[in-house]
């Protein structure tokens, strides 16, 4: 994504528990941004989320690679958190993560 391209920032979460209905939901309420794709280590927690907010469910090694995600939401447990962000980056993604 190139500044001021007009293009918004495609968002990929890794970790469907509790706290992403927080952050996928208060998504919708910033323009430059755009949900992708949500990936967990239970696929049926990944497969809920993207129905109730109309993404595509991925593994993590598929959210990665995607082309269309830009940024990872990292809301993994704190023990996965370094590797997740250093795959995430080491892929060429920005990586916000949580605590």
């Amino acid at each position: 994504m190139q500044a001021n391209s007009g293009a918004k920032l495609g968002i990929g979460v890794i970790g469907c528990g509790n706290i992403s209905m927080t952050y996928l939901r208060n998504a919708a309420l910033f323009a430059g941004v755009e949900l992708r794709a949500c990936a967990d280590i239970s696929a049926e927690m990944a497969v809920l989320r993207g129905k109730e907010y109309g993404i595509r469910a991925l593994g993590v090694d598929a959210l990665l690679a995607d082309p269309e995600v830009d940024l990872v939401l990292n809301l993994t447990i704190p023990a996965a958190h370094f590797d997740i962000s250093f795959s995430a980056l080491s892929a060429g993604k920005h990586v916000f993560t949580e605590k």
